[in-house]
């Protein structure tokens, strides 16, 4: 195969986890090469991933960037590979892994690999989404979410997996208050108490059966407004038991669509963005359909 009939990618690779071992990228480039592909390896670290993912993927002629690494590293480069209007693909490797699992995509990194080089330039449209100054692939809220996701332990989570987060949320569900919020869907302002707001892009929560609610797909060009506001332990079982229905209740579990969604508490909360927290008080989501090509 000549130079010019080479394909070239470039795969993004989360050295923290702890699953994937500081040979891991090179095991990625021997797997490629025996498919025909010439690939770089670029590493991320906290920080200015989306930038960095960009500046790699000017330097050269790529044909794929590929993410392999949790969710947080998916939705780094969906917004990369989005703002280069380049496909990509994924090797699920975190916790969750809720984007591939949406796709349908392989659970082993070998699998996926190979699936990924040999189906391109086989592609589906997925959304994304725009969240305050960065980028959302499967949900953003404030509130109890952003709470579990800041206090469960990272060696829970690498012994129990995505079981990890049910067990602190239930740890958490009696303990999380109430919060006074201002949310605008499409122009539309509501006011009310909840324990959480949340900006969904994709339906998944965790793992079957739970969803965040109804009708909800990664690819259907529409935001998911979910507010969930139960009052107290009976409430709360009743929004365990409409998640495992998928029946909100108009009450203490609300679900609307909207292509943007502001949400602003009056306090500093905890918030987050596919997984990684902050503090703050505004979210501002936008829709972007079919804003990344993803080889499935």
């Amino acid at each position: 195969m000549s130079d010019a009939e080479r394909r070239r990618a470039l795969f993004v690779v989360n050295p923290a986890l702890p699953r994937t071992g500081s040979d891991f990228g090179k095991r990625l480039l021997e797997l490629a090469g025996e498919l025909g592909w010439e690939a770089m390896v670029l590493e991320t670290r906290a920080g200015l991933n989306v930038e960095a993912i960009g500046a790699a993927l000017a330097r050269r002629d790529f044909q794929l960037v590929l993410a392999a690494g949790g969710d947080g590293t998916v939705a780094e480069v969906m917004a990369a590979a989005h703002q280069r209007d380049l496909p990509m693909a994924i090797v699920p490797l975190g916790t969750a892994n809720i984007v591939a699992r949406e796709l349908k995509l392989p659970a082993s990194w070998r699998a996926a690999t190979r699936r990924a080089l040999e189906h391109f330039p086989h592609t589906r449209a997925v959304d994304l989404v725009r969240v305050n100054d960065g980028y959302s692939a499967l949900a953003a809220g404030i509130g109890f979410d952003a709470t579990v996701m800041r206090y469960t332990p990272t060696l829970l989570k690498y012994w129990l997996g995505r079981a990890a987060y049910f067990l602190a949320g239930a740890w958490w569900l009696p303990r999380a208050p109430l919060f006074d919020c201002t949310i605008r869907a499409d122009g539309e302002e509501l006011r009310l108490t909840a324990v959480v707001v949340l900006v969904v892009n994709a339906g998944m929560l965790g793992a079957a059966p739970f969803r965040f609610g109804p009708d909800i797909a990664i690819d259907d060009g529409w935001l998911d407004l979910c507010v969930y506001r139960p009052r107290n332990a009976r409430e709360r079982a009743g929004v365990l038991w409409s998640l495992i229905r998928q029946r909100p209740d108009g009450v203490s579990m609300l679900q609307r669509k909207a292509r943007s969604i502001e949400i602003k508490a009056p306090e500093v909360q905890w918030h987050e963005v596919d997984g990684d927290v902050h503090r703050g008080n505004v979210l501002r989501a936008q829709i972007v359909p079919g804003g990344v090509q993803v080889v499935s």
